[in-house]
Formats: C-alpha cells, sequence, structure tokens
C-alpha cells in the first residue's frame, strides 16, 4: 500500500519525510545492489533548494550544470556531521521542474514522469520538439562543500546507480565517480563518471567539491532492453520512451567508511 501525498507535496512548503526504515525497491521482484540500498535514519526533504555552495554563482538561483536550471525542487538528503548534500530532480527537458509523487510502503520516493519523446510544450516550457529524446530528465548534484574543511571529492568514493530495465526489475548501470584529465571545454568540475575504464558520463559541472548533471534515457538507449522477456535487445527508443519504471541511487563513501545515499524512483506514465 503507498502513502499518497499529493496534497502535502504542492502545497509549496517544505516536507520533511523521517526514513527510519531502510530505503526499498518499487516492485515486488527488484533486487538489491552492493553499492546502494543501505538503512539510513537521515530525513529526505522534498521540494528543497540546494544549498549555496551547489549553486553557480555567476547565475544566482541556478546549478552549475546545464543552463539555467533552477536550484529548487530537489529530493535531497543532508549528512551534517559528514558535510554532505546529495540531491536529485526531475523536469520536462528544456522545461519545468517535476515534482515527487508519492512515497511506497518502503519509504521510497517515486515521481512520476511522462511517456514519449520531448514535444513542444508551452504549458511545461519546453521550447521545441526533440525526437531522439525522452521528454524528462533526471538532475542530479554531490555536495561535500557544507564543510569548508572537507577535502575534494575525488577523496571519496562515489557511485551513480542507473537502472536500465524498465520493468519491475533493476538491472543497474554502476557508474564510478571519477576525475578526468581530459573534459570537454566549460566543463568546471573536473570529474565524470567511469563504467569500468570507460567515461559514460564526461562532461560534470561545479567544482572540486561539487559535481552535477542532468541526464536523459535516451542517453542510454546502448544498454536499456525495452522488453528483457523477449530473447536479444529491443530498442528503447522504438517505444517511444514508452511507460516503465526506472530507479536511480546516488551514492558517496568518505574514507573512514560512512556512507550516503539518496534512491529515487521514476515511474514513467502516459499522459493526456
Amino acid at each position: 500500500m503507498t502513502s499518497l501525498i499529493k496534497g502535502s507535496l504542492f502545497l509549496g512548503a517544505t516536507l520533511v519525510l523521517a526514513l527510519g526504515a531502510p530505503e526499498g525497491h518499487a516492485g515486488g521482484k527488484k533486487h538489491g545492489y552492493k553499492y546502494g540500498h543501505h538503512s539510513s535514519k537521515t530525513p529526505t526533504y522534498l521540494m528543497e533548494t540546494l544549498d549555496e555552495t551547489a549553486q553557480d554563482p555567476g547565475a544566482p538561483g541556478t546549478m552549475w550544470a546545464g543552463t539555467g536550471i533552477p536550484a529548487t525542487n530537489f529530493l535531497l538528503r543532508e549528512y551534517e556531521r559528514g558535510g554532505i548534500e546529495l540531491a536529485i530532480k526531475a523536469h520536462y527537458r528544456q522545461g519545468d521542474d517535476i515534482l515527487p509523487t508519492y512515497v511506497d510502503k518502503d519509504g521510497t520516493v517515486h515521481i512520476e514522469v511522462p511517456a514519449g519523446h520531448q514535444i513542444q510544450d508551452p504549458d511545461h516550457n519546453v521550447p521545441v520538439d526533440h525526437p531522439n529524446r525522452a521528454r524528462w530528465n533526471f538532475t542530479f548534484s554531490y555536495n561535500v562543500a557544507l564543510d569548508s574543511d572537507n577535502p575534494d571529492l575525488d577523496s571519496y568514493r562515489g557511485w551513480l546507480l542507473i537502472d536500465t530495465d524498465p520493468s519491475h526489475r533493476t538491472k543497474f548501470l554502476p557508474l564510478r565517480l571519477s576525475k578526468l584529465t581530459d573534459t570537454p571545454v566549460g566543463q568546471k568540475s573536473g570529474y565524470g563518471w567511469k563504467l569500468g575504464s570507460t567515461v559514460a558520463i564526461p562532461d560534470d559541472e561545479g567544482t572540486s567539491k561539487v559535481t552535477q548533471n542532468s541526464q536523459n534515457m535516451a542517453f542510454y538507449e546502448d544498454v536499456i532492453d525495452a522488453d528483457p522477456y523477449t530473447p536479444g535487445q529491443q530498442s528503447y527508443a522504438a517505444t517511444d520512451y514508452g511507460p516503465g519504471q526506472f530507479e536511480v541511487v546516488l551514492v558517496l563513501q568518505g574514507k573512514h567508511g560512512k556512507k550516503a545515499s539518496l534512491h529515487a524512483v521514476f515511474d514513467v506514465v502516459e499522459t493526456e
């Protein structure tokens, strides 16, 4: 049974969920993954604003990542003792934020996002069509600058776990935070994400203590099997980025072994 909180979420006030139970999995057949899911009593905030250290001082109120992505409406956890902030949100690609929808019985936050490819959508401030991109992005922020004495991010072990199975099962792509020597022009943080020795995300933005990016499931077309029950790999793009469920887990671990994590489920649904 799910606990619907739409009324509370859309009141505009900050809602705090003290998640005393272990973070769980959406769907009955979800399985654990060694890097991510573990018990934590750290509160999870909904519709929260990123700490000032995670905002671009050249464009107040926005993230380092992207162009003008607001620093508001994040699903967020602050680990005060470690000086760490982890945050994630959904938004229409090139458009408005998408607010959380409900919390399941395991305490995991679900965000309903629209199926289909990007379309011009004045109601959600999406300026143009893009047939080769899903309508929604997830945007993340890893920040260790809440404590000015913290070392740079390369002193931590970071993981970005992206579910590539649109069914109720999970198949995580385990991306590891890495300091990069060859980054795109204009990329500020100097970090990216590797799968093994391969750079999977080369263009994070931020600082030496903050790394951020915005991702679209179309970027993972090569590894998503739209129908895992059928032999071979079935194209997700061929479904027009149809209904499904994807989980994303942010993990950051310091030298002393304490682990910070944030877990969200994105439910891709048909809209009118």
